[in-house]
């Protein structure tokens, strides 16, 4: 049975959980009984050495003081190691304490099975604790540093409460765990569920999928990619869809204008004039036209399009473009200008794709600029080399500016059966003038405003050197 992700989560603040309390717990344990051990040696430490201080002090030695410190004590009968209560105190019911020597080492105690008065070998004098008067050291107390002692009932006692509190909060502790696993795993898995239907509708051929932003961590960062990869994708299916219908509309109209007069040959009722047979070429030469664009992109999407690059003056390279369409410009009653400042830096490209590209541009302009207008070739440098076709004509609508490149876009969506233009001129000039290294875009304030076809490329000097 495969476990979701929420399962999961839980069970790892659950597991995480319970591994903190356990160590915590062993180490609580583990650690109590020998801390209320050296409490209980340091207690003892502590009234045996005021006791020594405050008998030394009234009688100027420590004779007799072992009996004076039995008989001080509080009598307290304790259970010996058979279960029996003690009849009486004795030093062994002072623990956390081996014994009291005095500063050369003489037992003032009974100090482990040596009698009172005599000396104790020094090898057996370990982490004594200094008595002193007046800073005069008159005593040493050997503390238990071993614990040979048996806590009493009543510690015993507050080590079992201090257990059951333990195990209370770790089950407290596991408690919350899984609470707040609960919780955050929804608010952690919620998104997740979202992304996870959006993207099985995605797969289903529903493109128009938008899941909300709910945060701004990593989680955020991958709706807004799938966000973008959802839209990127419904528009590359309408540019499909377009693009599929544009070719079926550019293909069929010469194919059924050839077929039509090959049939009315056929049936004898038209005869094969020299105009009849140059309109059957006009539209193969569009079929031709078409399909050479469409190699044309392909090749330079698959990086199969081979470019020559060299050297070039910008000024020369629009003057040949001027030269070539001054008189085309003439006849039509547009005015062609050309404005190029000296001492402009060299570029790096393929003379003739450029030239491909900037007449594409100026038959582009012509096209779309009546009689009395204004088409004008520009150089400019601005840190890049920009070359510029501006044209005083029809204009481009703001909604139609980001599309303008794309495949068979056309702007005025009417189209003409014979006009031999298939909407796939400006993008074979994004992928001529990409493929050399530069950027174009396309600048219009509206209808009727004009268009400005911008393309920069770097320098000479920042870009390749010739070879």
């Amino acid at each position: 049975m495969k476990r979701s992700l929420r399962h999961k989560l839980i069970l790892s603040f659950l597991v995480v959980a319970l591994v903190t309390v356990l160590v915590v717990s062993a180490l609580i344990r583990l650690t109590s009984g020998q801390s209320l051990m050296n409490l209980v040696v340091e207690q003892q430490t502590a009234q045996l050495e005021e006791a020594v201080t405050s008998y030394y002090t009234a009688n100027g030695s420590l004779d007799g003081f072992f009996a004076y410190y039995i008989e001080s004590r509080p009598y307290e009968p304790r259970p010996d190691d058979s279960g029996n209560q003690n009849p009486a105190p004795g030093f062994g019911d002072i623990r956390g304490v081996f014994g009291l020597v005095d500063a050369d080492y003489r037992a003032i105690m009974p100090t482990f099975g040596i009698d009172i008065g005599q000396q104790v070998p020094a090898d057996m004098i370990k982490n004594p604790v200094a008595v002193k008067v007046n800073g005069e050291t008159i005593a040493w107390i050997l503390p238990d540093t071993k614990f040979q002692f048996k806590l009493s009932a009543e510690e015993e006692l507050f080590l079992k409460r201090t257990s059951l509190a333990i195990g209370a909060a770790a089950a407290a502790g596991v408690a919350i765990a899984i609470l707040m696993g609960v919780l955050l795993t929804g608010y952690l898995v919620k998104p997740i569920q979202r992304l996870t239907a959006a993207a099985k509708a995605l797969a289903e051929g529903d493109l128009k999928q938008q899941v909300p932003v709910t945060s701004q961590d990593e989680l955020g960062l991958l709706t807004e990619t799938f966000n973008q990869m959802s839209s990127d994708l419904h528009q590359a299916d309408l540019q499909r869809k377009r693009l599929t219908a544009d070719i079926t509309h550019d293909l069929s109209t010469p194919l059924q204008i050839i077929s039509g007069y090959i049939e009315m040959l056929e049936n004898g009722q038209v005869t094969l004039t020299e105009d009849r047979i140059g309109i059957i070429k006009t539209e193969i030469e569009h079929l031709r036209r078409m399909v050479s664009d469409l190699t044309t992109l392909s090749q330079v999407e698959a990086g199969g399009l081979e470019i020559q690059a060299e050297t070039v003056q910008p000024e020369q390279l629009l003057q040949r473009v001027y030269q070539a369409y001054q008189p085309i410009a003439a006849a039509k009653g547009v005015t062609l200008e050309l404005n190029t400042p000296s001492g402009l830096p060299a570029i790096y490209i393929d003379e003739g794709r450029m030239l491909q590209v900037l007449k594409n541009l100026v038959d582009n302009a012509l096209r779309h600029t009546p009689a009395g207008g204004k088409v004008a070739l520009e150089a400019a440098d601005s840190g890049l080399v920009e070359l510029k076709v501006t044209d005083s004509g029809e204009g481009i609508d703001a909604d139609d500016l980001p599309y303008v490149f794309d495949r068979f876009y056309r702007a005025d969506k009417a189209r003409s059966a014979n006009s031999g233009k298939m909407g796939l001129g400006l993008a074979i000039c994004k992928a001529l003038v990409s493929a050399q290294g530069g950027k174009i875009k396309a600048l219009s304030a509206g209808k009727g405003q004009g268009t400005s076809m911008v393309i920069t490329f770097p320098p000479q000097e920042s870009g390749h050197t010739a070879q």
